[in-house]
């Protein structure tokens, strides 16, 4: 079985869209068991991935809500609470109600038929997920493993005139699904969606694509331009993590050892960390104790949000990307012994 390891990003915003004008529609929610959210707090919608607000809205003394916002449909838009995201809809030409579910911690999204279609998909996968992980024997973990690639595949295939279907491609990606089929999968979907800047990210990350740049910050406060780095003749390892991710963490060593092999033969890491805003001395310490003497850079902003993995469409770490000195992307979300293969491979 493939190995993964994989750690949710505190962020409802996986999917994201162009804005544009359309129908109006009507959010409103009631969060009264929703221990952080409290009268007088704002509730903003944006287009997902955008920083633009769409609507904005204040919970009563009931926290209660209603903003009107004119959308698109078939778009994925995010609801935010005091500038955290909360709950994410795809619009459907009808109005949409949020409420929070105290027993089961979760944020329940009515009026959308696409919604409803990504409520029944998690569904399918959660007890496959759960058996994954729970699996006593290398011969169960297998065969549940593909029965959820499989069921990931089998739901793309029904949805591919829907948008959902972008959201499932993702969901098999992040699974490790095998390449060869993603793109297979891909050209399925239907090409009205190009428009989606999710459609777009998926392409952009389909191996063969070009580099997607990026210009961070290091621990010196410099900024450090991702591209400049693969032109200078390097294979260069874009990986995203946090030092509270403890799979990420788990991987260090690996990269250390790769890192220390080939570093001298033209191979370098982009280290993007999602730390949280605040802990960039942390950040900074963790890297000297672990040896981590490649390029680190801070992925976070001061508001909470992480530019740098909405461009790589990441949405769970770790998450990395591997380029050629001709800024072709090579592999991705690389394990273990992986990176020391495949570098092996192309460096002699």
């Amino acid at each position: 079985m493939k190995k993964f390891w994989f750690s949710l990003l505190a962020v409802a915003a996986i999917v994201s869209c162009t804005a544009g004008n359309g129908p109006t529609t009507k959010f409103s929610g009631v969060l009264t068991s929703l221990e952080q959210a409290a009268p007088g707090d704002t509730v903003v919608l944006r287009v997902s991935g955008s920083k633009e607000n769409v609507a904005t809205a204040t919970l009563d003394d009931n926290k209660l809500f209603t903003l009107d916002a004119e959308v698109q449909n078939e778009q994925f838009y995010t609801l935010y609470l005091n500038g955290r995201p909360f709950a994410e809809v795809v619009t459907d030409n009808a109005d949409i109600t949020f409420s929070f579910d105290a027993e089961s911690k979760r944020i329940k999204v009515e009026g959308s038929r696409y919604n409803d279609i990504l409520r029944g998909f998690s569904e399918k996968i959660s007890p496959l997920v759960s058996t994954l992980y729970s699996a006593e024997s290398e011969e169960e973990a297998e065969a549940t493993y593909q029965e959820l690639l499989q069921t990931i595949d089998n739901s793309i295939v029904e949805n591919c005139q829907n948008p959902t279907s972008l959201r499932m491609l993702l969901e098999y990606k992040r699974y490790g699904g095998d390449e060869a089929r993603s793109a297979e999968l891909f050209e399925l979907i239907d090409k009205k969606f190009e428009y989606l800047n999710s459609y777009q990210a998926i392409k952009r990350t389909s191996i063969g694509s070009d580099l997607i740049d990026l210009t961070l910050k290091n621990t010196e406060g410099e900024d450090v331009n991702l591209s400049e780095i693969v032109k200078s003749g390097k294979w260069v390892l874009v990986d995203f993590w946090a030092t509270w991710c403890g799979p990420c963490r788990a991987e260090i060593p690996h990269l250390v050892e790769a890192y220390a092999k080939y570093a001298d033969k033209g191979f370098e890491i982009y280290g993007v960390s999602f730390d949280r805003s605040g802990n960039e001395e942390g950040w900074k310490e963790f890297l000297v104790e672990n040896n981590m003497t490649w390029i680190n850079v801070w992925g976070t902003g001061s508001n909470g949000d992480w530019a740098a993995g909405e461009a790589y469409n990441v949405s769970s770490i770790p998450s990395n990307f591997l380029y050629s000195p001709e800024g072709k992307l090579v592999a991705k979300n690389l394990r273990g012994e992986d990176v020391d293969k495949i570098l092996g491979e192309h460096i002699k």
